[in-house]
């Protein structure tokens, strides 16, 4: 890249034509629309429940245990006084913001050239898409590590809240381990679970569906995988003791380097029990916007700013992360 600073000059409008005739002088121009694409949110913000908070530490409680109930002889009953205990557990509130300025001046010339004029709106919107993008990372991967006594201004992240864990080897089954993980939480005596969704980091969902492709083609198993809309894509669905779950592949869950074999990756993938995972607000469920007015400088300033926390209820049994080791692909970009 060339960091330095080029020398003006002044040039004949005939190199910068492209074309030059009769009636006719034609110079370069360029596309008004913005190539875009990048990303702005979160698969998983569209389908948990946003909730008001209760407060800064906003409160709820977690019911553990139905006691009491045993077999008497009928001619002489009798129970025995029980009670039921339940946690209260708490989250604290967090913030995130984004500020964008304008110029007077660039913002004039650029309404005078009639260039870009929409340009604006969508420096705008790309900074309230700034804290949507910040704030689908935080669900899963908010490097904070208490959610009522924080250690940091970021989310708790579902992968750090959830505490029934599970791995999948280098030559393990990805669609056994699902099946089994869901088997598992779905035979809870104590627990009545329904999960609803998995949520798997796109390479480990390339790598699932290679597993199954390669098992359908020599012969030893019929696809087992359906498929759903979900979130407004088309996705497979997996057969589990808790029904036809859709594999949601989620950009923002974690893929790390595997501790023993480098040249492997440790894709994360996540079982949620969804109506179980919750956003506190406070306020909005979305963003505040807030023009600070103009300034001595003369730039137009606006803030965005998010208040709440996600909240993964029943982190020990309803909802289950794991990682799924295979060989390094690097996402683009």
């Amino acid at each position: 890249m060339n960091n330095r600073v080029g020398v003006a000059q002044f040039v004949d409008i005939a190199a910068a034509a492209q074309f030059q005739g009769p009636g006719a002088i034609i110079t370069d121009d360029f596309q008004k629309e913005i190539t875009d694409v990048l990303r702005r949110t979160s698969i998983l913000d569209g389908r948990i429940s946003y909730v008001p908070a209760t407060g800064d530490i906003s409160t709820y409680y977690e019911q553990n245990t139905v006691n009491g109930g045993e077999f008497v002889d009928p001619r002489n009953p009798s129970a025995t006084a029980t009670s039921n205990g339940r946690t209260p557990h708490g989250v604290k509130v967090k913030a995130l913001t984004n500020q964008v300025n304008f110029g007077h001046y660039d913002v004039t010339l650029g309404q005078q050239q009639k260039n870009f004029a929409e340009l604006k709106a969508k420096d705008l919107n790309d900074m309230l898409n700034g804290i949507g993008l910040a704030h689908g990372k935080g669900l899963w991967r908010g490097n904070d590590t208490a959610l009522s006594v924080p250690t940091t201004l970021n989310y708790v992240g579902l992968e750090t809240q959830i505490k029934n864990t599970f791995t999948v080897g280098a030559n393990a089954s990805i669609v056994a381990a699902i099946r089994a993980k869901v088997a598992a939480m779905v035979a809870s005596e104590k627990y009545e679970l329904m999960p609803t969704a998995v949520y798997i980091n796109p390479i480990g969902h390339y790598y699932m569906e290679e597993e199954v492709r390669v098992a359908v083609e020599s012969g030893k198993m019929s696809n087992p995988f359906g498929k759903t809309v979900v979130a407004g894509i088309e996705v497979a669905t997996i057969m589990t003791a808790a029904g036809l779950l859709p594999i949601i592949p989620e950009p923002f869950i974690k893929a790390t380097v595997n501790a023993t074999t480098s040249s492997n990756t440790d894709y994360g993938i996540a079982i949620l029990t969804e109506p179980m995972v919750e956003y506190h607000y406070v306020g909005e469920k979305g963003i505040y916007l807030f023009e600070l007015g103009t300034t001595g400088n003369l730039q137009e300033q606006y803030v965005g700013i998010k208040y709440g926390a996600p909240v993964a209820k029943g982190p020990s049994y309803a909802h289950a992360y794991g990682t799924i080791e295979r060989p390094t692909i690097t996402a683009v970009g």
